[in-house]
């Protein structure tokens, strides 16, 4: 069952029988009234981004950010030429792109493809769309292959088993709306431009003219919404083994739900407002700065060849991955690439709960290199939480493969 719109997800309908409640307690009938109006406002700005974007088979999913939605929405909602332009603009956004990936390290079939994908976005950045579609495509059939029991790649489902539970893909003008030309046949030779994710005729040499921004940035647009498939289909799991939610226990929610709804409402206005700054060496800022520091420490143990302290700087995720292994996980990854020295050259605060830091390594073999580490500021969930909100400072893309990733190593 597709959704018609986004108000007909059941989280959407469980959030308005929470207002419902709230709206007997006077105290909190403000609030009620400006959650209600931020539902309505989501509410309308899918229904927006589908009426200009759909029958490009463009799919609204949940890593986009929403205030860039607003934005070309409220610049180009009668043209769709010149919002698609700048959808694609949105992803092209080095840092953007980084956000909207580090969602996909949670799934463990997708986690093994990562080292594929940031070749994806290598190619990608440098131009060559053609290397990035093709890389894409692979990623997306094997991920849907190993995700499900049943073992199909994407490209052999058919619209309807694409459904999403609970899921803004799950919209009937998203991922099972834009399947159908993903998966139409080409059989005869088309030497002409072609806009659209075309993956069996670009797949078996039928479509040769795809080398192009348009495509590649629909490639992506379909691995985010493929992803989200897959949470939902997680959700949905989960949602069968759980009781049915009955009034009493709806009430116990209203609080968590509001709390959690103001949070993220605070949450969104600092990403908006945030300007991103730079810090070298010899200023203050970049001599106090927690990712600094943590680099400088993480660094320090990785030349001690001391693995078990660079844990407690991993991402928590990795530690909810391996569990008690995860000392032995971080020293075999990373005692192949013994340090011998460093210098940290610049703290790159680009979001408010994430940054990046350049450092130059000096290997025990071959000449230095310039790396990143990718630190994010998370919760004990590890979801990025900004300041003032409790959390710290962990690198998030800890394998080794992915700090040399921009090396050139």
């Amino acid at each position: 069952m597709l959704y018609q719109s986004a108000r007909d997800l059941p989280s959407f309908r469980q959030a308005e029988q929470a207002l419902v409640l709230l709206r007997l307690v006077p105290s909190q009938r403000a609030k009620v009234k400006a959650l209600k109006q931020q539902m309505q406002e989501l509410e309308a700005l899918v229904e927006a981004f589908y009426d200009v974007l759909s029958e490009r088979h463009w799919i609204f999913h949940d890593r986009l950010s929403l205030t860039a939605v607003k934005t070309i929405l409220g610049e180009a909602a009668q043209d769709a030429d010149r919002a698609e332009t700048m959808l694609i603009d949105h992803y092209r956004d080095s840092e953007q792109l980084t956000a909207m990936l580090l969602p996909l390290r949670k799934l463990p079939a997708m986690r093994r493809r990562l080292p594929l994908v940031e070749k994806a976005r290598e190619d990608y950045t440098a131009g060559r769309y053609y290397a990035c579609v093709h890389v894409l495509l692979s990623v997306m059939d094997g991920f849907v292959n190993e995700f499900e029991a049943v073992r199909r790649g994407l490209h052999a489902r058919q619209p309807e088993e694409l459904h999403a539970w609970d899921s803004v893909v799950g919209h009937h003008r998203g991922l099972a709306h834009a399947h159908k030309t993903f998966t139409k046949g080409r059989s005869a030779t088309q030497e002409g431009p072609v806009y659209e994710l075309h993956r069996n005729g670009i797949v078996h040499g039928s479509i040769l003219n795809y080398d192009n921004v348009v495509v590649a940035t629909k490639a992506w647009n379909r691995l985010f919404a493929v992803t989200d498939w897959a949470f939902a289909r997680e959700k949905e799991q989960q949602h069968e083994a759980t009781p049915p939610l009955t009034w009493k226990a709806l009430a116990r929610q209203v609080k968590d739900f509001v709390g959690f709804a103001v949070e993220q409402g605070k949450i969104n206005r600092i990403n908006e407002q945030w300007a991103s700054s730079e810090y070298l060496p010899g200023s203050d800022a970049f001599d106090s700065h927690p990712a600094r520091q943590g680099s400088a420490r993480l660094l320090t143990w990785w030349v001690r060849r001391n693995y078990g302290s660079m844990c407690d700087l991993i991402t928590q995720d990795a530690h909810a991955k391996h569990g008690k292994a995860v000392r032995s996980e971080i020293r075999r990854a990373y005692e192949a690439y013994p340090l011998t020295d460093f210098e940290i050259l610049a703290v790159a605060h680009n979001m408010p709960a994430a940054c990046t830091v350049t450092a130059r390594l000096h290997r025990a073999s071959g000449p230095p290199v310039t790396a990143s580490l990718r630190w994010i500021r998370e919760d004990g969930n590890a979801y990025p939480k900004p300041e003032p909100w409790p959390g710290e400072w962990r690198l998030c893309t800890w394998e080794p493969w992915h700090i040399f990733a921009h090396s050139g190593s």
